[in-house]
């Protein structure tokens, strides 16, 4: 063999050693991942500042892609997890619950809290403007009935309101399927007398900071509603790829950690603002650290307990009953699998972070007055 032979030949070899390395390094041999979550929602805050400060790529196995994608609603979520669309997703107990149950389609877990209030977020009546001043909920009960309402269907606010209307025996003329964007509308134009929603939209339409177009006149505590928001994962993905579950999880840990410290609360909402869209920042700052309603006596708008304690176990346990009876999920129960905090427990643990309270929670949020916003 000749010297040019030789020298082609081991050309031709280190250009096939190269073209191997950049295949099974490149970008396009990684294990890309997708998270739903919704942007219009306080409880997806945190996943926004994981997306901006890419904190999972601490966590996860180098190489990994993660795509966040927006949605308007927890159910839109769920139909993509169902769908092998998204491994990760954020939404409140309610969609979480019904998504959980159709195990014959897909294995969901629920995995993690990412917050928690007594009824703030999502479990709250708004009425139209000119509605009379209520003394009660019994009062509001009897103004409610024979009058046109709307709810998001499968929604943690069509929850709420089921739970109000059985509780105070309501009898609506109207009970509307009609997203956030549609109940603000119809309360702008006049064709809604009440309807339930959450946050940041309550904020933007209510008379605290908003358009003063409604106002709340009850809140979760007129019927017994806690608001939990749920991290659900796709049970392939945590055994297939545990390493990328676990780093996940890890990192939205650290992202609700970032959320819960008043220093960063300007720096929150600068994120959320590039996602929920059309919203004014001062709105998107009150919606999560301001005090809603704003007579409440309890300053603490929310907390995080990432795991689940007692308080949130027990608002899950009670939701599949509840479905069942509404003919909305066709078990009265959840599989004994589903609702597994072990991954959330364990990375909590090892992160060395120390309960602030015998409740063994992360961290709370007191609500704000309006005059307290970073945004004038």
């Amino acid at each position: 063999m000749s010297r040019t032979t030789s020298g082609l030949a081991k050309l031709f070899q280190t250009a096939l050693i190269a073209l191997a390395l950049f295949f099974f390094s490149s970008p396009a041999s990684a294990e890309k991942f997708t998270i739903g979550f919704q942007p219009y929602d306080t409880i997806s805050y945190q996943v926004i500042v994981n997306a901006e400060l890419g904190l999972w790529k601490k966590y996860m196995p180098q190489g990994t892609e993660l795509e966040f994608t927006p949605a308007l609603q927890g159910s839109i979520v769920a139909n993509n997890m169902l769908a092998g669309k998204a491994v990760a997703g954020y939404m409140s107990v309610m969609p979480a619950t019904i998504l959980a149950s159709k195990d014959e389609q897909a294995r969901i877990k629920i995995a993690a809290s990412l917050g928690m209030s007594e009824g703030t977020r999502c479990s709250v009546v708004l009425v139209r403007k000119d509605a009379p001043a209520f003394k009660n909920s019994e009062e509001l009960a009897r103004w409610l009935d024979g009058k046109t309402i709307a709810a998001p269907k499968g929604s943690a606010s069509d929850q709420y309101l089921r739970r109000f209307f059985n509780k105070y025996n309501v009898k609506p003329k109207e009970y509307l399927n009609q997203s956030i964007e549609v109940i603000a509308t119809n309360f702008r134009i006049g064709k809604l007398d009440a309807a339930s929603a959450w946050e940041p939209t309550v904020s933007r339409i209510a008379d605290n900071v908003g358009e003063g177009y409604v106002r709340i006149a009850a809140d979760g505590s007129a019927a017994d509603n806690y608001d939990l928001g749920i991290l659900v994962l796709r049970d392939d993905f945590i055994q297939n790829y545990p390493a990328a579950a676990k780093g996940y999880v890890r990192s939205e840990l650290e992202a609700q950690r970032y959320v819960l410290d008043k220093a960063n609360q300007k720096n929150v909402i600068e994120m959320v603002a590039k996602y929920a869209t059309g919203i004014d920042k001062n709105v998107l700052w009150y919606s999560i650290y301001g005090q809603v309603p704003v007579d409440r006596q309890n300053p603490v708008r929310e907390w995080k307990s990432f795991y689940f304690n007692k308080l949130e176990r027990d608002n899950i346990a009670a939701v599949a009953p509840f479905l069942y009876a509404e003919k909305v999920i066709d078990k009265p129960q959840l599989k004994d699998w589903v609702v597994d905090d072990s991954l959330a427990r364990e990375v909590f643990k090892e992160a060395g972070y120390a309960p602030v309270d015998d409740e063994a929670t992360l961290g709370y949020i007191y609500g704000a007055k309006a005059a307290d916003s970073p945004f004038k």
